[in-house]
């Protein structure tokens, strides 16, 4: 009975490390499925529009709150110019701000075919 306290302190550190981590899997979730609906469309504008309906979307479903989807950064960069180019490499990354007061982020990548 007298244990019980001791492990107080155990218990409310792996609630916030589980916290992180289901923020930081979170994040790289959007990434990568971003960046999918991204590389699948024809063009760099309506990649970008595909990318962001993916980022809602998924969100939604990851349990994100609307605060925390609004708040959602994406930084697309490309290898060449158009990104949607045979042989681009393109680069994602999603930055969120989330309830708790942190910042998670991640990156994905995506090379896309020489026989575009």
């Amino acid at each position: 009975m007298l244990a019980i306290p001791l492990f107080l302190p155990i218990f409310i550190y792996l609630n916030q490390f589980a916290s992180i981590s289901w923020g930081e899997e979170s994040a790289q979730v959007l990434a990568r499925e971003s960046l999918r609906g991204y590389v699948q469309t024809k063009s760099d504008m309506s990649g970008q529009i595909v990318a962001t309906q993916v980022i809602a979307i998924v969100g939604t479903k990851l349990g994100l709150s609307s605060k925390e989807i609004d708040s959602i950064t994406i930084n697309i960069e490309c290898s060449r110019n158009p990104c949607i180019s045979a042989n681009s490499i393109i680069r994602n990354e999603i930055r969120i701000h989330l309830d708790n007061g942190r910042i998670v982020s991640a990156i994905a990548q995506e090379h896309l075919s020489p026989w575009l």
